[in-house]
C-alpha cells in the first residue's frame, strides 16, 4: 500500500489531530512517516516528528505549495493534512490549505477531520463509492487493499440517478444515440463522459456492485454493498453519518464527468461537507 506517508503541520494543536492519524496509519502500514512544516522551525517540527516516530523537514513558503512540492521531493504516496489548520479562514467548510492541496496533489490525500472529537485513531469501517466506471473501481480496488491491510470493514455504495427528461432529450439529439445504452442491462456503455455517472436504475446499480464486491474480494475483503437512489454526493455524505464511518474513500474522478480545479465535482463536495475523515485516490 503506501510506503512514505506525509504530514503538514503548523504545530497547532489542531495540526497535531491529523499528525497523530498519519502516525497510526504509517505504523499499521509499516510505512515512513515524514513530518512537514512550512517555516523555518526545525526544531519544533524535528519535536513533533521524533514523538511520532518520523522525520521532520521545514521548508519556507506557502503551506499548499510546500506540502506538494515536498510530496514530489520525498517520494511520498499519501499527503495528510487537517480539515482546518495551516490556514485561519474556513472556505466552503474546509481549510484553504486542504482544498489547495486536494486539487493538486500528485498524489493521494487523506483530509483528517480535525474539528470534530475522537477517541479512536483507527480506520475501523471504511465507505467507498462508485458508478462502475473504470476510474471509480480503481477507487474500490485501492479502498479494498487499505481496508484488507488495515483489517477494517468495506462498504461500496452506488449511487444512481436516472438523467433527467432534459437530459435525455440531449442525448437523444446526439448522433450516436446513446439513449439506447440505458436498456442494455450493463452499466453505462458508450454513454457520453458528463453522463456516465447517472446510471439508469436499481438493476444497473446492482450490476455495479456485484462487480465491485467482486474485486474487493481478490483482496480477501468481504465488502457489504448498497444500492441507492439520489445525489451521489449527498447521499454517500449521508450514508457515512448514518453508519459512523471512520473514513470515505472517493476516487478524483469519476462519478462525475466533468472536472473542476482538477477535481471531479463528487470528491470535490465530499471533501467539503463529509462528516468524517476523507481520502481522495488519485485515479486519473
Amino acid at each position: 500500500m503506501y510506503k512514505r506517508v506525509l504530514v503538514g503541520t503548523d504545530l497547532s494543536p489542531t495540526a497535531e489531530k491529523a499528525t497523530e492519524r498519519a502516525a497510526v496509519l504509517s505504523s499499521r502500514l509499516d510505512a515512513d512517516l515524514v513530518v512537514v512544516h512550512a517555516g523555518r522551525d526545525q526544531d519544533g517540527v524535528d519535536q513533533v516528528a521524533k514523538r511520532h516516530g518520523g522525520r521532520g523537514v521545514a521548508v519556507s513558503g506557502p503551506p499548499a505549495e510546500v506540502l506538494v512540492s515536498q510530496a514530489e521531493a520525498q517520494n511520498a504516496d499519501l499527503i495528510v493534512v487537517g480539515s482546518i489548520g495551516m490556514s485561519g479562514a474556513k472556505r466552503f467548510m474546509l481549510g484553504n490549505v486542504p482544498n489547495k492541496v486536494s486539487h493538486h496533489a500528485p498524489t493521494d490525500v487523506l483530509i483528517v477531520k480535525t474539528n470534530v472529537a475522537r477517541s479512536d485513531t483507527e480506520f475501523r469501517k471504511i465507505l467507498v463509492g462508485t458508478d462502475g466506471s473504470p476510474t471509480a473501481m480503481r477507487a474500490v480496488d485501492m479502498a479494498a487493499e487499505l481496508a484488507k491491510a488495515l483489517e477494517a470493514a468495506l462498504s461500496i455504495v452506488c449511487v444512481y440517478e436516472p438523467p433527467s427528461e432534459q437530459e435525455l432529450e440531449q442525448l437523444r439529439a446526439d448522433p450516436a444515440d446513446p439513449v439506447a445504452q440505458w436498456n442494455v442491462g450493463r452499466v453505462v456503455r458508450g454513454v457520453p463522459e458528463e453522463f456516465k455517472w447517472k446510471i439508469a436504475g436499481a438493476t444497473e446499480a446492482e450490476d455495479v456492485l456485484e462487480r465491485s464486491a467482486e474485486r474487493a474480494s481478490k483482496f480477501g475483503v468481504d465488502a457489504q454493498v448498497e444500492a441507492i437512489r439520489g445525489n451521489p454526493a449527498e447521499e454517500l455524505i449521508a450514508y457515512a453519518e448514518r453508519g459512523k464511518f471512520d473514513l470515505i474513500a472517493v476516487g478524483s474522478v469519476g462519478m462525475s464527468g466533468a472536472k473542476r480545479f482538477m477535481l471531479g465535482n463528487v470528491p470535490h463536495r465530499i471533501s467539503h461537507h463529509a462528516p468524517t475523515d476523507v481520502l481522495i485516490l488519485r485515479t486519473s
